[in-house]
């Protein structure tokens, strides 16, 4: 039974966080500070993401203690919609204050970066705003911040929507941490790559050779034919979910005894699905979508 993606893949598995503030915006920790924090908690990249500045990491910290990546938050507005475009791994600021989502997208992308939309659920997008927007990677799927402070860290309806509608964009788990209060260290990314590098993490990422969490891990996921296996840390739930409700069963462990294996069978009219491990604390962790066709195996 063939691996999906990422878990096919040759390399390591590297942990990082893609949205995360700090003075030099209105986060509470100094860039050194950041980076120290995240190398000592077991991360081995870091994009600081603060709002509408560049933050290049070694100017200060002459040797940073892990992959640092130099990235800008950017404020845009198609009026009355505001969106915050997560620019990373560029080498100047891709757009001005208020400038339209797309410019700032394209202009990441121009510079050798990548770009993806934070938090839809915190600033309300509907569809029809998600759905205007092309080249950008993915959406914000958990944000810690947004999370803790007003419920609105989840966006996995937003995108369940959009996929539905042929969109193929990645789901990112993210801390948006300030370090005002405990808002760090709750969601990030595992990625697989050949090496720890820049020009490697950045493009995995584009690639979707990772998957998202708040604590499980994945080990595999694995297709042949209509039926899928995952293979995950203990957990509580194991879902697959697909488009409509046309999705079979979660694997439930309602014995209380916790299930780190699962199998499933696509329905006939099922045409993506996503893997949504749940553990006992109610932590998540999700792979990207898989679209049915692509895997014919």
């Amino acid at each position: 039974m063939p691996s999906l993606p990422p878990f096919d893949s040759a390399g390591s598995w590297y942990k990082g966080n893609l949205h995360t503030h700090t003075t030099q915006s209105d986060g509470k920790l100094t860039p050194a500070e950041s980076l120290r924090w995240h190398a000592e908690h077991g991360y081995h990249f870091v994009a600081i993401t603060d709002h509408n500045v560049l933050t290049q990491p070694e100017k200060f910290l002459e040797q940073p203690p892990l992959l640092a990546i130099p990235s800008v938050e950017v404020s845009a507005w198609r009026e009355p919609v505001e969106y915050h475009v997560l620019c990373i791994g560029v080498s100047d600021v891709p757009g001005a204050i208020g400038c339209d989502p797309q410019t700032a997208i394209n202009r990441a992308n121009q510079l050798g970066g990548l770009a993806f939309i934070g938090h839809p659920y915190w600033h309300d997008l509907t569809l029809d705003d998600l759905l205007t927007l092309n080249g950008h990677i993915g959406i914000e799927i958990f944000n810690t911040g947004c999370w803790l402070e007003i419920q609105k860290g989840h966006s996995l309806v937003h995108w369940d929507g959009v996929l539905r509608r042929g969109q193929r964009v990645w789901g990112l788990a993210v801390d948006d941490s300030h370090f005002a209060y405990p808002d760090y260290g709750r969601g990030w990314l595992n990625v697989r790559s050949g090496e720890l590098t820049q020009a490697a993490i950045l493009e995995a990422v584009r690639q979707g050779q990772f998957y998202a969490s708040m604590g499980p891990e994945i080990y595999d996921v694995r297709k042949e034919g209509r039926k899928v296996t995952v293979e995950c840390s203990p957990a509580q739930s194991i879902y697959l979910v697909g488009d409509y409700y046309y999705c079979p069963n979660a694997a439930q462990a309602w014995d209380g005894k916790p299930i780190t294996s699962a199998t499933f069978e696509l329905l006939p009219i099922q045409k993506y699905f996503r893997i949504e491990v749940v553990d006992q604390k109610f932590q998540s962790a999700w792979t990207n979508a898989y679209f049915v066709n692509d895997y014919s195996f």
